[in-house]
């Protein structure tokens, strides 16, 4: 088949939805599919143009408009605009000929909306979003522009949810809306327990590793809080921070000076390195504030073989189930996250039972098992 892929999160910008196009778009290369990512531009003088990428990241990548960077659901987001945005797209329809379109995130403004009601091919929509019930304009926008929404709805032929979180979000405003659930994947050749730990251990340390940005909704300055609690039952430990973002300072800033040699800020890992430090981590900690609709890094830290302990949160409970992969705590609880990883630093045994219980999780969500699934949808959207 030929396969369009849209998305509005792609490289350069980072994410749960970049890995998971470029994932999708790799696995069914393998199987024989073409596979075509069309996305923004990160050059302004492409913002009414299409540029083609023969090879972007090993992917036919086809790039219009503008994408610019900006906060949605309270993390680092981007949303691409451009000059007839609707006409690039259907010259590009009608050039490609695509046997079907999957875009994600559907419904959200800019790229996803605009190719949802504007592309004829049969087309699939994937959604990754989950917030909880409050009064952000987030929360109302799907009722103020119901008709906008309703419209794109109607014109795509199958919806996915990537959790039971974002089903239930689609389904608050859109009750009886046909879904079907498929999981986020992993690379689990990427993610193993047999590599080599990166080196970052000293002594007898005990290592708590965070991978994730540096903004609020990723709950990094509770972990941070947790340290003076810590360093009450715990004689020699680390926390290893991966990953960058505009709060970091703010963070840094916050810690007490007599604690700093606590916290190590790594920055950004290469995608090789990045397995390797799960490896090295005794415990991965995730203290996601909410409106997480999945759970992937912990998926890779328990592909790797780590123990984890994360926010009780609504994307996070379908993935990890408490006592067994990990340990779940209150989210926005610095002390409640204090006493699960000094629990687990206290027990070895318990920390390694909850490392294979993980391995045998994340094993289920390989790549190869969710693009069955996903594969068997366009057949079904393909063959109406």
């Amino acid at each position: 088949m030929r396969i369009g892929l849209v998305t509005q999160a792609y490289y350069p910008v980072l994410g749960g939805v970049t890995e998971h196009v470029w994932h999708l778009g790799h696995e069914l290369k393998k199987r024989g599919h073409d596979v075509t990512v069309i996305t923004g531009s990160v050059r302004a003088g492409l913002l009414g143009d299409i540029k083609s990428t023969d090879h972007d990241r090993g992917l036919r990548t086809i790039r219009v408009g503008l994408q610019l960077p900006t906060m949605l659901n309270g993390a680092n987001a981007a949303i691409t605009i451009g000059w007839k945005l609707g006409r690039m797209l259907q010259r590009i329809e009608s050039k490609e000929l695509f046997d079907v379109i999957h875009v994600q995130s559907g419904l959200d403004p800019g790229l996803p909306l605009v190719a949802s009601k504007t592309m004829r091919t049969p087309k699939v929509a994937t959604y990754h979003t989950y917030r909880e019930p409050g009064h952000s304009l987030i929360e109302h926008a799907p009722r103020l522009f119901r008709p906008v929404f309703q419209d794109a709805i109607t014109k795509i032929a199958a919806h996915i949810a990537v959790s039971p979180a974002a089903a239930s979000f689609m389904h608050r405003y859109f009750p009886g809306l046909e879904m079907r659930i498929i999981p986020n994947g992993i690379d689990i050749d990427r993610f193993r327990p047999d590599l080599d730990p990166m080196p970052i251990r000293q002594g007898n340390e005990f290592i708590v590793l965070y991978v994730g940005r540096m903004d609020p909704r990723k709950g990094a300055k509770f972990l941070f809080g947790a340290i003076p609690e810590m360093e009450k039952s715990l004689a020699d430990y680390r926390i290893v921070v991966v990953g960058t973002g505009w709060m970091q300072k703010y963070y840094d800033a916050h810690i007490p000076l007599n604690l700093r040699h606590r916290v190590q800020f790594v920055g950004y890992v290469s995608p090789e390195e990045l397995p390797r430090y799960y490896r090295a981590a005794d415990v991965y900690c995730s203290p996601a504030t909410g409106n997480e609709s999945f759970g992937i890094v912990l998926l890779e830290a328990m592909a790797c073989g780590t123990a984890v302990v994360a926010s009780d949160i609504e994307g996070y409970r379908w993935v990890i189930t408490p006592g067994q992969e990990g340990s779940l705590v209150p989210p926005r609880s610095s002390e409640h996250l204090a006493k699960a990883i000094i629990e687990l630093a206290k027990s070895p045994d318990r920390r390694h039972q909850m490392a294979d219980h993980g391995r045998i999780t994340a094993a289920k969500y390989s790549w190869p098992r969710i693009v069955d699934q996903i594969e068997g949808v366009y057949h079904q959207v393909v063959k109406k």
